[in-house]
């Protein structure tokens, strides 16, 4: 009976985020909702709830399991060449961001170490989905044994915070922006993005799941190999590197849907995740982790802008490389469209898949660096 309890639960899982995607899919209303956040909800409510029998043990493993395989698939389709064949001004600003969210992330530690006990943590994986996205956050977060509570606080104070951020993106960063920073001009040519293009392959799907299994085994171990145990920091930092280097092969970064299933991972991970969370916890710890995340990303957007004002980066790249680092991929589209400006698509789109492989390296470095000692 408890056998196919738990294969039910494992089905729930696995259908649920599907049947949201869709839903939200079809219902303008509710596409500003994020995804991660309503399946984050539901595994609470359900976790929550005494009549419904969920066996968390069984959730919490679930959940440990999809960030390490959604990495890999995520990474497979950059192609961090042709990023370094783009214009040279998308790429400083994005160095920008990425120096922004570093910057204010040590700043944040520094004013709130001894309000927050967790900061050096926190601030590592806010640098992490500042650079990448969700899927950096979740990594640097396990890695660095983060309570779920935490991971959870995080993911919601991001998810509010982003949501201002994009009202603002596609509605009037442009006109502010534009009266301090130069005006875009159409570049002499724009690279195809084969990255993020469904391209004809021969490899199938179920071939990159199975190489990113692979890469979970050598990766684990490599752990016990260097430390005699499982040690999930260097894990996360092997997958990210297996990924990477997948990527510089053609036929991998070719085959179809590689980063959507990635993404779909994620959703079952925050609905799994989602089922260990404790209200009465959570209720007692929220301001902190939200004033601490507002404050980073914040202070990185200030930070960004100022540099791309000192060394005259046009508007419209500055938005877009905003974009990619706060946001990731998914939002490139809605604010190029925002900014009425569609040229500028394929340096974001490669700006935010470079930032989910860098993300995790610089996330635990800044964590690292600022861990009492």
């Amino acid at each position: 009976m408890e056998i196919i309890q738990q294969v039910w639960q494992v089905i729930f899982y696995i259908i649920t985020p599907f049947l949201l995607m869709k839903l939200l899919g079809e219902t303008k209303k509710m596409k500003f909702i994020s995804p991660i956040l309503l399946c984050y909800l539901i595994g609470m409510i359900l976790g929550n709830c005494r009549f419904i029998p969920m066996d968390k043990k069984l959730a919490l493993t679930l959940s440990e399991l999809m960030i390490p395989l959604a990495i890999p698939m995520i990474l497979f389709s950059a192609d961090f060449k042709r990023w370094l064949g783009l214009a040279k001004k998308t790429i400083i600003s994005f160095v920008f961001a990425i120096i922004g969210v570093v910057a204010s992330s040590i700043i944040a530690a520094y004013f709130f170490s001894d309000i927050l006990p967790d900061y050096w943590k926190l601030s590592g994986m806010l640098v992490g989905v500042y650079t990448g996205g969700t899927p950096n956050l979740m990594a640097i977060g396990m890695g660095l044994k983060v309570k779920e509570e935490t991971l959870l606080l995080a993911n919601t104070s991001d998810a509010i915070m982003g949501g201002i951020y994009f009202l603002f993106l596609i509605s009037g960063a442009k006109w502010l922006a534009g009266k301090f920073l130069p005006p875009f001009r159409k570049p002499a040519f724009s690279p195809p993005l084969a990255a993020t293009r469904e391209t004809e392959s021969r490899f199938s799907l179920l071939v990159a799941f199975i190489l990113s299994l692979l890469f979970v085994g050598i990766s684990v171990g490599i752990s016990e190999l260097l430390t005699g145990r499982i040690e999930v920091a260097i894990i996360m930092l092997v997958i990210t590197t297996l990924g990477i280097g997948a990527s510089f092969i053609n036929k991998i970064r070719n085959i179809q849907g590689t980063y959507e299933a990635g993404q779909y991972l994620i959703l079952i991970f925050s609905l799994a995740i989602g089922t260990n969370i404790n209200f009465s916890e959570l209720l007692t710890s929220s301001s902190g982790v939200f004033i601490y995340t507002a404050f980073v990303m914040t202070m990185s957007i200030v930070i960004h802008f100022f540099l791309a004002f000192i060394f005259r980066i046009d508007v419209d790249t500055t938005i877009i490389t905003s974009t990619a680092g706060i946001f990731g991929p998914a939002f490139i589209g809605p604010v190029a469209e925002g900014i009425k400006n569609r040229e500028v698509v394929i340096s974001g789109l490669a700006s935010g898949l470079v930032g989910y492989a860098i993300g995790n390296y610089f996330g635990f470095a800044v964590a690292w660096l600022l861990m009492p000692r």
